[in-house]
């Protein structure tokens, strides 16, 4: 026993030596800024100084990804003397931040040291167009060229992210301006580092929008005096029957269209309209939300926005020859109601040029 004690307390004795730190690094950290990808590959030198009694050697250095490489000598350190290793970093393709490390082991056994680089990569016109292929003007680069809502039950509200780049290599503080009141804005983050990424939140609030059907807005970006760009924002606003009960919904009201398909024979020359009825064939009041038409030269309405059981309401299709371009008319009509069973009917106008 008292052999297996003493042999311990040597093991102390000697554990601390073993673990000592024979090296001092000069830095252990190094942050390169930002920088263009066009300049290719860059490095910096860590350095450490032999401050043990005995000569060491660096063992291994393992880079953490294979952007970053390592060049080092094996020979050993005198006391006193002060050696390096290169930690190189490559930009193709990678714009943005990076935070990279190599670890590095020593033959006198102390603990694994990590180096670190750091920097912002401000990527070429080539690598920043594959992620963020819309120009905002010449600071900017976007995700996307429109801002994609997607379908909003009426009441709810629903967050659509634009993806942005600050190419510059100056920070810059992106505005956006220019959408009605039923919608929020928020940048993330407010001022953008050079290089940097950064993220158009859109909050689509349907309660306080007047429309069902598409809604089209756009939105304008601004990053500099004179630098701006404005972008299509679309939504396709709905009314929620998912708590419809069997009950309610064999209650519902029904739009019945007469006439899907409103022809107007050869198109006279100048202003021209024919009809259509909309009859409600449920058991209780039907509302029209919107009846309309993205077309050009062709125009639609409704007589009445309230149709009791039974009772009918007349759709007049107006078009103006002028307005219209090619051989055939073939107009979209979208009419929107709060029949859960057709909540969005088509009706179309077609002709003959």
């Amino acid at each position: 026993m008292k052999l297996h004690t003493a042999l311990f307390t040597a093991l102390l004795a000697i554990a601390p030596a073993a673990q000592a730190q024979n090296v001092q690094w000069l830095e252990t950290k190094h942050n390169f800024g930002a920088f263009d990808e066009s300049m290719g590959p860059v490095s910096t030198d860590f350095r450490f100084i032999n401050t043990g009694s005995e000569p060491v050697a660096i063992v291994a250095a393992r880079a953490s990804c294979g952007c970053t490489s390592r060049e080092f000598s094996r020979e050993p350190i005198a006391p006193g003397d002060t050696a390096f290793i290169t930690v190189t970093y490559d930009p193709a393709g990678r714009p943005g931040r990076f935070s990279k490390y190599v670890a590095v082991d020593l033959s006198d056994g102390s603990p694994r040291t990590k180096l670190y680089v750091d920097g912002t990569v401000v990527g070429s016109p080539t690598s920043v167009a594959l992620r963020f292929p819309a120009e905002c003007g010449s600071t900017l680069q976007l995700a996307k060229g429109a801002v994609l809502v997607g379908e909003v039950a009426k009441g709810k509200t629903r967050t659509t992210f634009l993806e942005a780049y600050n190419r510059s290599t100056e920070p810059v503080t992106p505005k956006v301006t220019g959408l009605p009141k039923y919608y929020d804005v928020q940048v993330s983050p407010a001022e953008v580092p050079a290089g940097e990424q950064f993220t158009i939140i859109v909050y689509m609030r349907s309660a306080d929008c007047p429309l069902y059907g598409l809604v089209s807005d756009s939105l304008t970006i601004s990053a500099a005096p004179g630098e701006e760009c404005t972008i299509p924002v679309t939504a396709m606003v709905r009314q929620d029957f998912a708590r419809l009960t069997p009950g309610q919904r064999a209650k519902a009201p029904h739009a019945t269209v007469a006439d899907k398909s409103v022809d107007f024979g050869r198109v006279a020359e100048g202003v021209s309209s024919a009809t259509t009825t909309i009859t409600n064939t449920g058991k209780s009041t039907l509302k029209i939300h919107r009846i309309y038409t993205g077309d050009p030269g062709v125009s639609v309405s409704v007589d009445r926005e309230s149709l009791k059981p039974g009772k009918k309401a007349t759709v007049t299709v107006t078009v103006d020859r002028t307005a219209l371009t090619g051989a055939l008319l073939n107009a979209r009509i979208s009419l929107i109601t709060d029949d859960p069973d057709n909540p969005v009917q088509t009706i179309r106008a077609v002709g003959e040029l």
